[in-house]
């Protein structure tokens, strides 16, 4: 008898084939929300793979300089939308100093703000 579960992600029952702790299913915006889950556990928890990965963004932005430039000649909605999200976002920064909605908006990266701490002499970035 196979065994079955439901996807965290769009709680549809599939079986277990393989692995018995999977808990997304094999259809493809379950499995990009898996990998999206992933992602985000790593980058938070490991420096190394932080520093990986910010390295690798820095090599591709200098090997392709234009790319943003072209795209958004290229993609004249995604630049109007990008505009007025970007002029909801300056509004919000208004209101309130800190905003949670940068994932809307391409290279969000630069958006985080570093926060420096300093507790018990020591200083860290959150």
């Amino acid at each position: 008898m196979e065994r079955k579960r439901a996807c965290i992600h769009c709680h549809r029952l599939f079986a277990l084939v393989r692995n018995p702790q999977q808990q997304f299913c094999s259809h493809r915006l379950c499995q990009n929300m898996r990998k999206s889950n992933w992602h985000r556990a790593k980058h938070k928890q490991d420096s190394d793979y932080r520093g990986n990965q910010s390295q690798a963004c820095k090599r591709w932005r200098k090997k392709n300089p234009n790319y943003w430039k072209q795209y958004r000649a290229t993609h004249p909605d995604y630049t109007d939308s990008n505009r007025q999200k970007q002029k909801q976002h300056k509004q919000m920064r208004r209101k309130k100093p800190l905003c949670s909605e940068t994932s809307q908006f391409a290279n969000s990266d630069a958006l985080i703000v570093k926060i420096s701490v300093i507790t018990n002499g020591y200083s860290y970035y959150k």
